[in-house]
């Protein structure tokens, strides 16, 4: 069996699709308190039969595709390599190639060896960065990947952050319209669609493109004045829901910024009342935000 300390958790940003890692590549590790949820592969095989045989022949092979969840806890905007396609730090207003990456996921057996698996190729299709009152702020990768080859050596050396490098959540600050949310208790930044598969001749995939994004922005707050409800309630009897910008703001002990700006946030699954009558909890108000675009800046001290 394998214990603590034995796995290798890593990636690099390729050049192009599925390319692989480059001449001498960076290798980061995504954060501190790592956990991969998920490496499957699918060969979508499908049986083949005789018509007088209730046996199968066999099984012929469909589309090649792996799947990869990762979640850490944020010490910088590397990761933003891979979610931002626009230069790592915006949204695409247009069509273009998805950015993708290499990961070197490995661990130590107790005999001395190691096992790796390299998956290439690889695309985020959903990312979502998550602050919770009293914990440190994190981060959940959905990855998909093309291929998984066997000839990509290990990494001579990685870029591993430092316990000072976690951002906590008394670093996170918000702004709604303008109307800073001291009482925030938790938040969720959700970013869909950010990439699919395009295929052709090959079991794996040719390449990978931005889809069709859909940004999200969900906040459970103390209820402290009645703006939000304002915009949830009041402000949409006549006409369309309205758009106002907020800001996501993250700080780590370091002095490192993170700032998401989101542009045209809509009250657009749901807003309540929480707790209304409990004597032991303050009234809150969860509201889910349809949000048009976000951008990131990042600023070190």
């Amino acid at each position: 069996m394998t214990g603590a300390g034995s796995a290798t958790v890593a990636y690099t940003v390729e050049d192009s699709y599925g390319s692989g890692p480059v001449a001498e590549p960076t290798w980061y590790q995504p954060g501190m308190n790592v956990t991969v949820g998920d490496l499957s592969v699918e060969q979508a095989l499908e049986r083949v039969r005789h018509p007088n045989d209730p046996t199968p022949a066999g099984s012929r092979e469909g589309n090649w595709e792996g799947a990869l969840s990762v979640s850490f806890e944020l010490t910088d905007d590397n990761f933003h390599d891979l979610v931002f396609a626009d230069g790592g730090t915006a949204l695409p207003n247009s069509p273009m190639r998805a950015p993708s990456s290499t990961w070197y996921l490995a661990v130590d057996m107790p005999d001395g060896t190691t096992e790796s698996r390299t998956p290439t190729g690889a695309v985020v299709q959903e990312a979502t960065v998550n602050y919770e009152q009293g914990s440190n702020i994190t981060v959940e990768l959905t990855i998909l990947y093309g291929d998984e080859p066997n000839d990509i050596a290990a990494p001579g050396t990685i870029q591993q952050p430092s316990d000072e490098d976690v951002f906590s959540w008394h670093g996170a600050s918000f702004e709604v319209d303008g109307l800073n949310q001291p009482l925030m208790q938790s938040a969720t930044l959700s970013l869909s669609g950010l990439a699919r598969f395009r295929r052709g001749q090959d079991r794996h995939p040719f390449d990978a493109v931005v889809d069709a994004i859909e940004p999200s922005f969900s906040t459970d707050s103390t209820f402290t004045e009645r703006d939000q409800l304002a915009l949830a309630v009041d402000n949409s009897r006549e006409g369309p829901v309205g758009k106002v910008p907020a800001t996501f703001a993250l700080e780590n002990g370091q002095g490192t910024t993170i700032d998401y700006s989101l542009t045209d946030c809509q009250p657009g699954g749901s807003y309540s009342w929480s707790d209304l009558v409990a004597p032991d909890a303050d009234l809150s108000e969860p509201i889910d935000y349809h949000v048009t675009d976000v951008s990131a800046t990042t600023t070190t001290a």
